[in-house]
């Protein structure tokens, strides 16, 4: 039997003696080194920024201010023609912000649609605390001088709680009294940003309304509109009870001198506020130019309506007047004068023709001034029900005697 041995060359053995690399670990060999800690090429992120498309712009544009300041601010008026809004591109601006590179993002901004503007300036108002940004807004405002305020960039302060930008906000607040637009505007986003802070210039701005020769009641009722906000009513914080209780003081203070027409938005705000009492406290303010021996004079109607047992329809219209003590709005007065006029209407109508019905209370949008007024009103809801129910008789039973609410 023929044996063939075979005998590997010298020189191959020990090539194979060394075991196989994975092709992991070939990547990783053929990888470059990692930059040293700190270290980064300057050249080569600015070359990815001029090479990346929009998308991914704003991204490399924070990739190069991270390595290079210098070669970042250099490379900001460009990059900023191409850096879309959105989360990554508003970030981008507070870094170019902090390079002070702010004329490059009022540029920017100035481009964008005003629905992405306002997201953009929005972020910024949360971002005053961050290097450079209060100072960017002070000099957007001044470079821009009245267009900042036309075209709203202020509304992006709402949430920039420093003090340089509440100064701004309540100067232009103190400002803008006879432009009605910009008043109420501005006046909103000064009581959202400066919270209680916002109280001692509302409340001057009423005292000073309060020595001109014919008040505005718009302004007082902007004034007395926006004290919820300055209280902390709908903050995402929560609501804080030392600012409500601010707030509701001022209101207190005020409420005495507001004309009656700004009277129905005071009662809104203490509502806002949480005190139901005091709001009903402000009806006599509100309706004091018809107070009688300091009640108000209302009105109840109650209309009887029966189909009964053998088909016929009957209809009884009951009225009374309602004397108030100041204490009633009237949209509360139905409901809180119904058990009174209950009683002295007692209305059986269905129950006498051994039937069904229904008995619906009217009252007046507004205290009358006299009980002329009144009978006025009965009449004219007399009227209405008799339209109501053409063919049937309309007996009316008209009580002298005043229900007291």
């Amino acid at each position: 039997m023929l044996v063939r041995r075979f005998v590997l060359p010298a020189l191959l053995v020990p090539v194979l003696s060394f075991p196989l690399l994975s092709s992991t670990a070939l990547a990783a060999k053929a990888a470059p080194p990692p930059a040293a800690p700190g270290g980064c090429d300057a050249k080569a992120l600015t070359a990815a920024l001029v090479a990346a498309s929009p998308g991914p712009s704003a991204q490399a544009y924070m990739d190069l201010a991270a390595c290079d300041a210098g070669a970042a601010k250099a490379a900001t008026p460009e990059a900023f023609k191409r850096i879309l809004p959105g989360t990554t591109g508003d970030a981008a601006a507070l870094v170019a912000i902090g390079l002070g590179q702010g004329e490059s993002v009022r540029s920017w901004l100035t481009a964008l649609e005003s629905d992405e503007r306002a997201g953009a300036l929005n972020k910024l108002g949360e971002a005053c605390e961050k290097p450079g940004v209060t100072a960017f807004w002070l000099e957007t405002e001044k470079l821009q001088a009245e267009k900042f305020w036309s075209n709203r960039w202020y509304a992006a302060l709402d949430a920039c709680r420093v003090p340089d930008a509440r100064a701004l906000l309540a100067a232009k607040v103190s400002a803008s009294k006879n432009d009605r637009v910009m008043f109420s505007s501005v006046l909103d986003t000064f009581a959202t940003n400066a919270g209680a802070d916002s109280i001692a210039t509302i409340r001057a701005i009423a005292e000073q309304e309060a020595t001109q020769k014919s008040p505005d009641p718009l302004v007082y009722i902007d004034l007395v509109r926006v004290l919820p906000s300055a209280g902390g009513v709908g903050d995402p914080a929560g609501a804080n009870i030392d600012r409500l209780r601010a707030a509701t003081e001022a209101l207190n203070g005020m409420a005495p001198t507001l004309p009656e027409r700004a009277i129905t938005e005071a009662r809104k705000a203490y509502l806002a506020l949480g005190d139901e009492v005091a709001s009903d406290h402000l009806v006599a303010l509100r309706y004091k130019s018809v107070l009688q021996d300091s009640k108000l004079l209302y009105g109840v109607v109650a209309v009887e309506k029966a189909t009964c047992k053998k088909g016929d329809v009957r209809v009884t219209l009951h009225a009374a007047p309602v004397w108030d003590a100041g204490r009633t709005w009237p949209d509360q007065l139905a409901e809180r004068v119904k058990p009174n006029a209950d009683n002295v209407f007692e209305p059986n109508l269905a129950e006498t023709c051994k039937g069904t019905g229904t008995v619906e209370y009217v009252v007046p949008e507004a205290p009358f001034a006299s009980m002329a007024d009144y009978n006025t009103w009965v009449v004219a809801q007399k009227q209405v029900v008799d339209r109501a129910n053409a063919g049937v008789t309309v007996k009316q039973e008209l009580e002298k005697d005043a229900i007291t609410d």
